[in-house]
């Protein structure tokens, strides 16, 4: 069945509003009737099968068949801190963390960070991205939009230290401490929150890493003897971290 978000939390029998482009898409994309079936999520992990009552002008009048928490969402959260790539690259990193499981983007500003955008242009690449999360999101039966929050530099990250349990920091001078390592050493809880951070193409400087570790307490770790690229390395380690936890089928 096809998916929609809705900004509201509801019970079963009750009635909701689809509007806007989200109406649009049902009845004119679509093409959806009357007596049609469709998932609505609530952004908060729970899913609803839902029956299309009638068409207004406007909207689609719906009513809430069934309601029951999501199967598919991770409980282990994790949080990309992705150092801007150039071009789309973006686009595929948020499309395909949010079809694996991650919980959301923050935008890294970095010391070797090539592309520089101004307060209009990120206002409009944040909007993007969150488009992009929303959609892959609706394609992956996921019950939760990534959060794409606003733009952070490598300076200030520090200040989102209190929101994690843990931290790890890919760099490809680091050649033995793997994820693999990480866990073993470390009595992960299903719940918990963690932050992958990863370096634009021209990665980190050795200054930034110590920083890192510093500030935000960051485990280093390898992927490996070979360079990923960036749009690879965040991709590449989320799978390995939701793996490790069992997010991934048993």
């Amino acid at each position: 069945m096809h998916r929609f978000f809705i900004d509201q939390s509801t019970e079963v029998e009750a009635t909701v509003i689809i509007s806007g482009n989200d109406y649009n898409h049902l009845k004119n994309s679509l093409r959806l009737n009357i007596g049609d079936r469709v998932i609505l999520s609530d952004g908060d992990g729970f899913d609803m099968e839902a029956e299309i009552l009638k068409f207004h002008d406007q909207g689609a009048e719906l009513k809430i068949l069934s309601r029951e928490k999501s199967k598919v969402e991770a409980e282990t959260k994790v949080w990309l801190a992705q150092g801007l790539p150039k071009k789309s690259k973006m686009d595929l990193i948020v499309e395909k963390a949010t079809e694996i499981g991650f919980a959301g983007l923050i935008p890294l500003e970095s010391k070797r960070t090539i592309v520089k955008y101004d307060h209009k242009k990120k206002n409009k690449k944040q909007s993007r991205w969150q488009r992009v999360a929303e959609a892959a999101a609706k394609q992956s039966g996921r019950a939760v939009i990534p959060e794409i929050k606003d733009f952070y530099s490598s300076d200030n990250l520090k200040a989102l230290k209190e929101e994690f349990d843990y931290v790890l920091l890919l760099w490809e001078d680091e050649k033995e401490y793997s994820i693999k390592e990480f866990f073993k050493e470390n009595n992960i809880a299903a719940e918990a929150r963690i932050l992958l951070i990863i370096g634009p193409e021209g990665g980190f400087s050795a200054t930034e890493v110590s920083e890192f570790k510093k500030d935000l307490n960051a485990r280093i770790i390898t992927l490996g003897p070979r360079i990923l690229r960036t749009e690879t390395a965040g991709i590449t380690a989320l799978t390995a971290i939701l793996y490790e936890k069992g997010e991934l089928g048993d």
